[in-house]
């Protein structure tokens, strides 16, 4: 039994090979025009298996193929060519079948898909009236194909699992690559150049790997994605695109790695309504706008190198819940307008940190490549130097803060911007050579702007849409335009010089351009008491009486300078203002006793202090053992730190900056016996302090009990 077992398994195999060689022995080659004048005939009588080889010269048909064959040129695309005279060249309707070797032109599409496990190979895809290769099929192979001057170079449909490779597309007057509902095919190692429309574009197609190409010259978008997910972009070189590098709209959960993506004319990557997108490892490098641009989109952008945007690193709008981490802004950085809740964090610009600050407050900042502060009450910069970024320092729904003594220059937009914004102070800095403004507010109220050194920026201020601020005592000089007011109201501009700015003034709105109150100066040896406006280098009108003011007005469009000055507003000797807030000594101190004080402040200029002074009674150790200022946005508070040193004076934890007509709760708890004010409210020099309530250390209460103290740096 085991013996015929054995006979028949054997001659079962010996059949099978005998089958398997007779199947091989009965694949033929077919020449052309050798056997068949024409392609096509030689297909309609070639057996599936065969191999058709074209010899040199030119073949006007249009073929359709209907089983697995192998057709290849004789001596490749320089002397096989098949013009389709307006049809498609070839059809491909039986899987396996494998295309090599030639000129393809003059066709609807060059090479029209709808089999499966094609090989379309080192042909010469040209000037065809649609698709250079049009699929609806899965599996293929193409590869090593020069395709151009075509409508789409290569066009997807509905087709899955395919091999894009090693081809050179370039010139087609749509897209070099286009797929439609098409998922998990590969593209890679493709030249895609020189005007296509966009390099590579994805509509509702996910989970394809697009890998080491060289994308570039295209007239719209390198890579594009539309309603496409789960995409792997990675390893390519994306650059001089007339659009941006990577376009992504309303898609998701797609990876952007190790890319090389430069110069484009737009973003480098830009993102609109897409989400939960990775974006690392990338070098991002002199785009025109942006390095990364996200608008309605919350991603993670991680460990990028981005550098040398025209306009800025990473740009968020309108963009939730993203995290920026890891990344290194060199000439450029992070701008942020409506967008909330992000994780920014360790993050450098130029080799500094990249200081973002969201919903705190009560901080100092010294020392940061760049500034954001979003949501932020009462954070101080002081003596910062910020250089090379894209906006110096923005303040976006950040209120109460303080920026002073800092240098702000050569960024690509702006100096320092504050949108929707209110009560904070800009004092004190130079600000200088910004690619757009020096200083630009947008929807910002309340705001004070002194003292500072505004020069060769686009605009040296720009207001649009902002209102009551207050701007004096700048130098203003070598801007393309000194100051420009746009849809803002009431705004008050004196004692600034405008100096050398190519246009000194803009307005459209309805502003104060001279001090609300007169003020008494001395202007060449003589006292004078008057209203005060700006000095402009280009007014032409007389002092006929010498009090430094010209008698006519200096015209802003729809504004006017009532009392332009002579000469530069530092020439107009004013006693200068203290900087402190400071009730004195009362005239009878007592009586005293330690205690709690609450009440209010109000000042009627800006006072900036750093400590707290208590006067104490004579011979008695008075001090303050607590203080504690407060308003709505911000705290500071100082503790005594006992009888050692300069034990009268206590410093606050933050600088306290009390803008002008704005109300304080302050807190004073005394020890021992400081000097006392007895009155409800106290008139000072700069301002007003009120008492709640003063309870003593016996615990009785009074209404008109005020400390003797002083705020000052």
């Amino acid at each position: 039994m085991r013996r015929n077992t054995k006979h028949l398994v054997f001659s079962v195999c010996v059949a099978f090979v005998l089958c398997a060689f007779a199947s091989v022995a009965s694949a033929r080659t077919i020449y052309v025009p050798d056997d068949y004048a024409k392609i096509q005939w030689a297909v309609n009588n070639a057996s599936a298996g065969d191999t058709i080889i074209v010899r040199d010269g030119i073949y006007y048909e249009s073929i359709t193929v209907s089983k697995q064959l192998t057709i290849k040129s004789e001596n490749g695309t320089a002397n096989c060519i098949v013009n389709g005279t307006g049809s498609d060249v070839f059809t491909l309707k039986a899987d396996g079948i494998r295309i090599e070797g030639f000129t393809i032109t003059g066709g609807e599409n060059g090479i029209y898909i709808l089999s499966n496990n094609n090989t379309i190979i080192n042909n010469n895809i040209r000037s065809n009236n649609e698709d250079g290769i049009e699929l609806w099929s899965n599996s293929n192979i193409i590869s090593n194909n020069n395709i151009s001057s075509n409508f789409d170079g290569i066009e997807l449909y509905d087709s899955d699992n395919n091999s894009i490779s090693t081809n050179i597309i370039r010139s087609n007057k749509w897209d070099g690559i286009f797929l439609w509902h098409s998922n998990n095919n590969i593209i890679s190692n493709n030249n895609i150049s020189s005007n296509n429309d966009d390099g590579i574009f994805l509509y509702f197609s996910d989970n394809n790997s697009i890998s080491e190409n060289i994308i570039r010259s295209n007239k719209w978008e390198g890579i594009c994605l539309s309603v496409s997910n789960n995409n792997s972009i990675s390893n390519n070189i994306i650059g001089s695109n007339n659009d941006d590098g990577i376009c992504l709209g309303y898609s998701n959960n797609n990876s952007i790695s190790n890319n090389k993506i430069r110069s484009n004319n737009e973003d480098g990557i830009f993102l609109l309504n897409s989400n939960n997108n990775s974006i690392s490892n990338n070098n991002i490098s002199s785009n025109n706008f942006d390095g990364i641009g996200l608008w309605n989109s919350n991603n993670n952008i991680i460990s990028n190198n981005i550098i040398g945007s025209n306009n800025g690193g990473i740009h968020l709008s309108h963009s939730n819940e993203t995290t920026i981490r890891k990344n290194e802004f060199i000439n450029n950085g992070l701008f942020v307008e409506y967008s909330y809740d992000n994780i920014v964090e360790y993050n450098t610009g130029n080799g500094k940190p990249l200081v973002y600050l969201e919903d705190e407050s009560d901080k100092i900042i010294d020392n940061a490549g760049q500034i954001i502060l979003v949501r932020c009450k009462n954070i101080t910069v002081m003596n910062a130097e910020l250089t090379n970024t894209d906006v110096g320092i923005e303040l976006f729904e950040s209120d109460n803060c303080l920026i002073s003594n800092s240098i702000i220059s050569s960024n690509n937009e702006d100096g320092i911007f504050l949108l929707n914004s209110n009560n904070n102070s800009i004092s004190e800095n130079k600000i200088s050579s910004n690619n757009d403004d020096g200083i630009c507010l947008s929807y910002s109220n309340n705001n004070s702007i002194s003292n500072n050194k505004i020069r060769s920026n686009y605009f040296g201020i720009d207001l649009s849409y902002s209102n009551n601020n207050s701007i004096s005592e700048n130098n203003i000089s070598s801007n393309d335009n000194g100051i420009v007011i746009w849809f803002s109201n009431n705004n008050i501009i004196y004692m600034n010089n405008f100096i050398n700015n190519t246009c000194n003034a803009f307005s459209n709105g309805s502003n104060i351009w001279n001090s609300t109150e007169t003020i008494t100066y001395t202007y060449k040896g003589k006292t004078f008491t008057n209203y005060l406006g700006n000095y402009w280098d280009d007014y032409t009108g007389s002092d006929a009486n010498g009090d430094g003011i010209g008698e006519t007005p200096y015209s802003i469009d729809s504004d006017r300078d009532n009392y332009p000055l002579i000469e530069r507003f530092e020439h107009y000797f004013m006693p200068t203002p203290a900087k402190i807030f400071d009730t004195g000594r009362p005239e009878n101190p007592y009586p005293s006793i330690s205690g709690e004080f609450v009440g209010t402040i109000k000042t009627n200029k800006k006072i900036i202090a750093t400590k707290l002074h208590t006067y104490p009674c004579e011979g008695t150790g008075g001090h303050t053992e607590y203080a504690l200022i407060c308003n709505d946005s911000f705290c500071a508070e100082a503790k005594w730190e006992g009888y050692k040193g300069d034990w009268m004076n206590i410093s606050f934890n933050r600088t306290v900056v009390l803008m002008p007509y704005e109300t304080y709760n302050i807190t004073i708890v005394t020890g021992s016996y400081p000097q006392i004010h007895h009155t409800h409210s106290l008139k000072t020099e700069n301002g007003w302090i009120n008492c709640t309530e003063f309870i003593d250390a016996n615990g009785k209460k009074y209404e008109n009990w005020i400390p003797a103290i002083k705020l000052w740096s």
